[in-house]
């Protein structure tokens, strides 16, 4: 039982994660700018904030840190975890077919390295993505996916379900997102990605909806700066909402939400196996050699 057990952790780690890789944002180049993340200079933003002291240099460098190791960590933690899995899941073939039966303790202790290895280089993986996944803005999103039109830069804006970016309070729009404490509050997140307004849908693309056509604003109207937009041509009109004068055109921001929670959630799994290798690693290590 405990070989079977050990062969079944073994390539459950392998095939989850080469699913990983296949899904991995960085990796795969999903992440716009994560090229980048590799060679940043987080000595330099971390210097400036020594000197300046202010939120917005701090929160640059915490970013920074964030980036460079979750770029080292997806490399690392799948890599390492696909060579430890492949090697453990030979181990356990050639020991469920009794075949290799005085090397039991040492595969044993291999199983448990592998499994302590892969459960921390897995779990300090997961803990980085996940956090920038659901609070980090969606750097370079807008001009590579067309939703702002070609030429412009930064985070996509924070919409609501209905894709809007402004209602009207008062005689002005206020930008729904806006919060006083935290710039960032109006742009949308990594996890924002999967959700229709990020993606193609008929009735705003083709303007159906008179309403989409009639109250729109250029995506430079809610920046995060200002909790009111400061001019505007729908001031005194009949337009409750305020949206985007650009849309979706492609679903390739559901694509990249899609393989980035996959990747989360088959990690997850590889921590879990990597767990089971290592109890039944140290079991394998003090087997008797009966097999049982």
């Amino acid at each position: 039982m405990k070989k079977t057990l050990f062969l079944v952790f073994s390539g459950a780690i392998l095939i989850f994660t080469i699913i990983s890789i296949c899904c991995a944002p960085i990796i795969n180049g999903d992440i716009i700018n994560a090229s980048s993340w590799k060679t940043n200079n987080c000595k330099l933003k971390e210097d400036t904030y020594k000197i300046a002291k202010t939120d917005s240099n701090k929160k640059e460098k915490n970013l920074c840190n964030r980036q460079k190791a979750m770029y080292g960590l997806e490399y690392s933690s799948l890599l390492i975890d696909v060579i430890l899995g492949f090697i453990c899941t030979i181990l356990g073939l050639l020991h469920y077919f009794d075949v290799a039966k005085p090397f039991e303790k040492i595969s044993g202790i291999i199983g448990l390295v592998t499994g302590i290895v892969g459960f921390i280089l897995t779990l300090v993986y997961i803990c980085y993505s996940g956090y920038i996944f659901t609070n980090d803005t969606t750097e370079g999103f807008d001009g590579s996916y067309d939703l702002y039109g070609s030429g412009s830069s930064g985070p996509l804006l924070k919409l609501n379900k209905d894709g809007a970016i402004a209602e009207l309070d008062g005689s002005k729009y206020k930008c729904i997102f806006y919060k006083a404490n935290n710039k960032d509050s109006t742009f949308a997140t990594y996890s924002d990605l999967g959700k229709k307004q990020y993606n193609y849908e008929k009735k705003r693309h083709y303007d159906i909806d008179s309403k989409y056509s009639d109250c729109k604003e250029p995506h430079t109207a809610c920046t995060g700066l200002n909790e009111f937009i400061a001019t505007t041509s729908h001031t005194g009109s009949n337009c409750k909402y305020l949206y985007l004068d650009k849309v979706p055109s492609g679903v390739e921001n559901k694509y990249v939400f899609d393989r980035w929670i996959s990747t989360i959630i088959f990690s997850c799994f590889i921590a879990a196996c990597c767990i089971g290798l290592a109890i039944f690693g140290f079991l394998l290590f003090k087997s008797d050699g009966s097999g049982l």
